[in-house]
Protein backbone atom coordinates (compact mmCIF):
# COMPACT_ATOMS: atom_id res chain seq x y z
CA UNK A 1 0.00 0.00 0.00
CA UNK A 2 1.60 3.47 -0.92
CA UNK A 3 1.75 6.07 1.30
CA UNK A 4 -1.17 8.55 -0.45
CA UNK A 5 -3.56 5.45 0.01
CA UNK A 6 -2.55 4.65 3.80
CA UNK A 7 -2.68 8.61 4.16
CA UNK A 8 -6.32 8.40 2.87
CA UNK A 9 -7.88 5.50 4.38
CA UNK A 10 -6.81 6.54 8.08
CA UNK A 11 -8.33 9.91 7.00
CA UNK A 12 -11.20 8.30 5.96
CA UNK A 13 -11.44 5.87 9.04
CA UNK A 14 -10.85 8.91 11.26
CA UNK A 15 -13.64 11.04 9.86
CA UNK A 16 -15.95 7.65 9.90
CA UNK A 17 -15.27 6.78 13.69
CA UNK A 18 -15.71 11.06 14.16
CA UNK A 19 -19.29 10.99 13.03
CA UNK A 20 -20.43 8.45 14.83
CA UNK A 21 -19.48 8.79 17.79
CA UNK A 22 -21.05 12.57 17.64
CA UNK A 23 -24.24 11.33 15.70
CA UNK A 24 -25.01 7.46 16.93
CA UNK A 25 -25.58 7.69 20.64
CA UNK A 26 -25.62 3.82 21.18
CA UNK A 27 -22.12 3.01 19.53
CA UNK A 28 -21.08 6.36 20.50
CA UNK A 29 -21.19 5.53 24.09
CA UNK A 30 -19.79 2.27 24.02
CA UNK A 31 -16.77 3.34 21.83
CA UNK A 32 -16.43 6.06 24.24
CA UNK A 33 -16.23 3.11 27.34
CA UNK A 34 -13.79 0.91 25.34
CA UNK A 35 -11.66 3.60 24.71
CA UNK A 36 -11.59 5.37 28.58
CA UNK A 37 -11.13 1.22 29.59
CA UNK A 38 -7.88 1.12 27.73
CA UNK A 39 -6.42 4.56 28.74
CA UNK A 40 -6.81 3.84 32.46
CA UNK A 41 -5.39 0.20 32.05
CA UNK A 42 -2.57 1.20 30.25
CA UNK A 43 -1.79 4.66 31.67
CA UNK A 44 1.46 5.24 33.59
Amino acid sequence: MRARNYLLLCVTVAVAVSLTVLFVPGVGDSIERVLLGFLATHAG
